[in-house]
């Protein structure tokens, strides 16, 4: 049960980062919000792994060359997977890419089921199913609101196009992100039996996977757009934030993916998409995405599931 607490919990906090995004997305470039969510939680991760084994006295944990090929494929397939989705809602509409995308969870069952032996209940399935289908919904309702009401067939929803192939290029490099956090604190667990546990495992892959990402979007953001490292001082507070709810985000994803399927874990935290309805209704007085509830409702048994079977 911990670990859909956690799930809950981190996608929570991805929801509040999305939102302070939001406030921010008209006014500053898209690489300088993706680089303030990893390089303002690399000091967090930093601190929290100096309190974990320095201060509490365990000492730095043993690391291998394995260990660093997990980290470093979860760093560059989880920037590959944003990159490339990002580059989906050019060639698709946002229902298109997003119901495409969120096939990640059903993607990320079958990986588990076929290569790592993982066997979800059959409540456990029609939960993630549920769950796909809500947000599906969602996403499908998100865009009538945009064309200000007039529905979207599912037949245009659901095709093959440019961008729903992107969409699913990015759902499985994000899936592939989720296993090697897995087994990347599964592998430090193994070198360091008398460690810190999962949580600290969690801690220690986060600072690692962040600081790669951190160095990669630094280089990039000064090559391709440096005039953007100009708008950091006067919005320092913001993009402070958004990287302290990213750090905590992603604290909970990487220690859920150590207590129970990726599947699972990301099934869960379709709670996002739930709770970022909620926020527009309840925030920006969106109205229009009453018409989400269906789907909300639809998403929510689907986590029930999950969380009790």
């Amino acid at each position: 049960m911990l670990w859909a607490v956690v799930s809950l919990a981190g996608g929570t906090f991805q929801t509040a980062r999305n939102g302070m995004a939001r406030s921010l997305s008209g006014r500053l470039p898209a690489t300088l919000l993706s680089w303030s969510r990893f390089a303002f939680n690399l000091p967090l991760a930093t601190a929290l792994v100096i309190l974990l084994y320095w201060v509490l006295g365990q000492g730095p944990p043993s690391v291998s060359a394995r260990y660093f090929m997990l980290v470093g494929v979860a760093a560059l397939t989880q920037l590959l997977g944003n990159v490339v989705l990002i580059t989906a809602f050019r060639f698709a509409t946002f229902a298109q890419a997003i119901v495409v995308h969120k096939t990640e969870v059903v993607m990320a069952a079958v990986v588990g089921l076929v290569f790592f032996a993982e066997r979800p209940s059959l409540g456990a399935w029609a939960g993630i199913l549920l769950s796909v289908i809500g947000v599906a919904m969602i996403a499908r309702a998100t865009a009538a609101a945009r064309k200000g009401g007039e529905p979207t067939p599912w037949s245009q929803v659901i095709q093959a196009n440019r961008g729903t192939g992107l969409a699913l290029v990015a759902g499985a490099l994000l899936v592939v992100a989720g296993y090697a956090i897995r087994y990347a604190g599964f592998e430090l667990a193994d070198l360091n039996p008398g460690g810190g546990g999962a949580f600290a495992n969690a801690a220690s892959t986060l600072f690692h996977v962040t600081w790669i990402e951190v160095v990669i979007l630094s280089v990039w953001l000064w090559l391709r757009n440096r005039s953007a490292y100009g708008e950091v001082r006067p919005n320092l507070r913001r993009l402070a934030a958004i990287g302290a709810t990213s750090f905590a985000g992603s604290l909970c994803w990487f220690w859920a993916f150590s207590m129970a399927y990726v599947a699972l874990v990301k099934a869960v935290g379709q709670i996002e998409s739930v709770l970022s309805v909620v926020l527009a209704i309840g925030l920006w007085k969106e109205q229009k995405a009453m018409d989400q509830l269906p789907g909300i409702a639809v998403t929510v048994v689907g986590i029930l599931l999950l969380v009790l079977t």
